[in-house]
């Protein structure tokens, strides 16, 4: 480690950049209803909030039905969540105060990512229309990673776009920015910092992350250049 600072940044995507926590839960319920489904708001919050798309439905499915859908069914609920996603996205979906000057400022010195368990056209499509595609130099999504937060799978795997990229440090040189009890855990788990803001979760909740804030707009650059665990 250099100076015992950090050296990249990686992000997560949904309740971090953009706000839209809820309206994957309201999507989530409207297509598992149609098939009978009911997805209980508070265990969606606690149980099911890190995961990705595949991973909410599967557990969703599998806790009314008993068992998981057939794969056709997963991918045709995907894919239905995912256009049902798409239209509200055009309409308009609100980043967080202080999100995008955060990550300019950020990027000016240190290399970026993205790891979600959001679908890739979706992230991409909000970057694109924020303006901060080329301020990130890769992006982990859904479709590249087989085991959804808290696995340390995606975060892995964006450490190693690093290494590719040419990065110098090693894990404990990178710091996360989560906002799920499930992402700092995942975080962690890769043996990453992780700083929290409490967008979704109370902030008591996110006692595990090295640093907490109650929202996006509190972290100053400086507290991501100077920080030291």
């Amino acid at each position: 480690m250099v100076n015992g600072g950090v050296l990249a940044v990686l992000f997560d995507f949904n309740g971090v950049i953009i706000d839209d926590e809820r309206v994957h839960l309201e999507l989530f319920q409207e297509v598992l209803s149609q098939r009978g489904v009911f997805l209980d708001e508070d265990r969606y919050w606690t149980e099911f909030l890190g995961m990705d798309d595949r991973g909410c439905f599967q557990g969703a499915w599998s806790l009314s039905r008993g068992e998981p859908p057939a794969i056709s069914l997963l991918e045709q609920l995907i894919r239905e969540k995912a256009e049902l996603y798409r239209l509200r996205l055009e309409k308009g979906l609100p980043l967080y105060k202080g999100a995008v000057p955060l990550i300019r400022a950020l990027s000016e010195k240190l290399p970026l990512g993205i790891v979600s368990g959001a679908l890739r056209g979706e992230i991409e499509r909000t970057l694109e229309l924020a303006r901060l595609s080329d301020l990130f130099r890769f992006v982990v999504s859904a479709e590249d990673t087989e085991r959804g937060k808290p696995d340390p799978q995606g975060y892995s795997l964006g450490f190693s776009h690093l290494k590719n990229s040419g990065f110098p440090g090693r894990e404990s040189d990178v710091l996360v920015i989560e906002d799920s009890v499930q992402g700092v855990e995942a975080a962690k788990s890769a043996g990453m910092k992780a700083f929290a803001v409490g967008h979704t979760y109370p902030v008591p909740a996110l006692f595990h992350a090295d640093r907490v804030f109650a929202h996006i707009e509190d972290i100053r650059p400086e507290d991501v250049f100077n920080f030291r665990s």
